[in-house]
């Protein structure tokens, strides 16, 4: 796990400065190359081959070079099958090595040949051209700036921003809609104009003149179908050694592996799995121990140490433990936006913020849950799109037995949307109202959810949901040199469920039915069978209205004012009226706050190399 940083010319003090900027990503070590086009450079956290696999790597034959962030977990399998080809290795067993003589075997089809995390950019002197890519799923990070023959590229904003001519104006269009719909990272565009973002499952070529082309490389397919056409235990032992094979090729690693253990469902099956496997040999360089890192909140309602120390009993682990609280937040709210770099839809994301801070200190390589949720329809309003798909397929009788099998749940859900439809208007508490820009500012965002309950699954995982959670985990993570690794969002396990039909995603009065019935038996059934989601997250509400002083001060700001996008005096009238009891939703807040504080860290201000 590393950053990577670039640029095309030369210029020793820029890349210097670029890098060191990026050292919490990688503080291993550092290194980079002038070509004759481009120069590039990285920071690297050491995972594998930690002794032979400095970068960037240069091909001895045909004179390739490589930056690579991310890990390969094929590398061993693909280093074998290029060794058959002719090519010669001169590492041990770097990944990196294995990217680069892929390359030379594919070109720009080598991204087809590699099953991990990946960022990386070759430079090819044959060609003249600089190859970037990014993995399928998006889960490393790749922003550049483009402007004619001019082109910067890195793993972080505060990176590419080094360079003076990189702006840092704010995207209008992207904080409107983030604002108005609470969407961000959907599209190439970013918070800041002009900067764009690699998309997921995309590469680039860019040439001394310029970007000579994108394309997208990777798009899962997606089935429609409602029924079941296999028995479901054959279904769930289909997903559990799927499910078991890619959890242990994620624990690959030369140095000390861990697991973020929220006691949800998701989190709770991949210790469950890592404990499995380390029976079987698997080596997490723990001396036979798993660490769980855990956020608790004691007294709260959203503390899940119940389910937390029910998979710690299950899986022997030796726990640790984060206790976030307000006062730690808003001490710490600077340093984390920093490190964030674009605002995020609520505060929950410091809850992974402070398990890594521990983590940190026992690991350098930690599987999380994240993706799980959006995968296998964790959430209740996907319950929505199962009724739309029911009803276009004319399976009534099978959504009749869903409304009355999961009426605990589902109930709850339909009478909440009902309350909300009937309150929507009343008041002052829309962010339309809150806002002082015309109609023609607001520039449509169509993330209309599809009907069909896999399309939306699909939806959420490519563009509307998991974009932004994958963002928060690299950010996250990467603060403290922590490799954090998403087995729910291995491309080859979402292939496979986005090709389940939808009834595998919801039935008999469960969500994610086919994930739950393939962990029977392989982790506790308390959170097997939890109906409740809750998951890593913070009392977040709370802590706005405890806050509400300093908060109001801020809105209330001459900052605020100048930039003329809210109308201040509804906004702190809102404010006031939501913290005295008023009806309303307190993260639409949340967005006016951390907008504003993003903007006077990264917008008004030098963007240091330091917090």
């Amino acid at each position: 796990m590393c950053g990577i940083v670039g640029f095309s010319g030369r210029d020793p003090e820029l890349i210097g400065r670029m890098m060191e900027s990026i050292t919490h990503r990688g503080p291993d070590s550092g290194g980079m190359k002038e070509n004759v086009e481009f120069t590039f450079g990285m920071r690297r956290l050491s995972i594998i081959d930690v002794a032979g696999g400095e970068q960037p790597l240069v091909s001895p034959e045909s004179g390739v070079s490589i930056v690579f962030n991310g890990e390969i977990y094929n590398h061993p399998e693909l280093r074998a099958e290029l060794s058959g080809r002719g090519h010669r290795f001169f590492t041990d067993h770097s990944d990196t090595e294995t990217i680069l003589r892929a390359y030379e075997e594919w070109g720009d089809q080598c991204v087809e040949h590699l099953t991990g995390m990946f960022a990386f950019a070759v430079y090819d002197p044959s060609r003249h051209e600089l190859f970037l890519a990014r993995d399928r799923l998006g889960i490393k990070p790749l922003y550049y700036y483009a402007n004619g023959p001019k082109f910067v590229f890195g793993s972080e904003f505060k990176a590419l921003f080094q360079d003076a001519e990189v702006p840092r104006r704010p995207n209008e269009q992207v904080l409107l809609g983030f604002l108005m719909h609470r969407v961000h990272d959907s599209t190439e565009e970013t918070f800041y104009e002009g900067v764009s973002r690699l998309l997921p499952g995309h590469w680039m070529a860019v040439g001394p003149e310029g970007v000579r082309r994108i394309k997208q490389y990777w798009s899962p397919a997606i089935s429609p179908e409602f029924s079941s056409s296999k028995s479901d235990a054959e279904y769930a032992e289909e997903f559990y050694e799927l499910f078991s094979k890619v959890v242990k090729r994620h624990m690959i690693s030369d140095v000390p592996v861990g697991v973020t253990l929220s006691g949800g469902l998701d989190s709770s099956g991949i210790a469950s799995i890592m404990r499995e496997q380390m029976d079987r040999g698997a080596d997490t360089h723990t001396a036979g121990t798993l660490y769980t890192f855990s956020a608790l909140f004691p007294g709260q309602t959203i503390d899940e140490s119940d389910y937390i120390h029910e998979v710690e009993r299950a899986v022997g682990s030796i726990p640790h433990y984060a206790y976030p609280t307000v006062d730690k937040f808003w001490d710490e709210m600077g340093e984390w936006i920093w490190y964030q770099e674009e605002p995020t839809i609520s505060s929950a994301p410091y809850a992974y913020y402070s398990v890594y801070k521990i983590a940190h200190e026992h690991v350098k390589v930690v599987l999380s849950g994240n993706g799980g949720d959006e995968l296998l329809a964790g959430y209740i309003p996907y319950f929505r799109a199962y009724l739309t798909s029911a009803l276009d397929q004319r399976k009534l009788l099978a959504a009749g037995r869903e409304l009355w099998a999961g009426r605990d749940l589902y109930n709850g859900f339909i009478k909440a949307a009902l309350r909300s439809g009937n309150t929507r208007g009343q008041g002052g508490m829309s962010m339309r109202s809150l806002l002082a820009v015309g109609d023609d500012q607001l520039r449509s965002v169509d993330f209309r959810p599809d009907r069909n309950l896999n399309r939306r699954l699909g939806q959420d995982i490519l563009k509307f949901s998991t974009p932004n959670l994958l963002r928060y985990e690299d950010k996250n993570s990467m603060a403290f040199s922590i490799e954090s690794r998403v087995p729910f969002l291995d491309h080859e396990l979402v292939e496979y469920v986005l090709a389940l039909p939808i009834d595998q995603k919801i039935k008999k009065g469960w969500n994610r039915f086919v994930y739950r019935n393939a962990m029977k038996g392989h982790m506790p059934e308390l959170n097997r069978t939890r109906r409740s989601k809750i998951g890593f997250t913070n009392p977040e509400v709370d802590w706005i209205r405890m806050k509400a002083p300093v908060i109001r001060d801020i809105f209330a700001s001459h900052e605020l004012s100048a930039r003329g996008i809210y109308d201040q005096t509804k906004l702190c009238e809102s404010f006031d009226a939501w913290v005295a009891g008023a009806e309303g939703e307190g993260l639409t807040f949340w967005r006016v706050l951390v907008s504003e504080l993003w903007m006077r860290k990264f917008v008004d201000s030098p963007v240091g190399l330091v917090s």
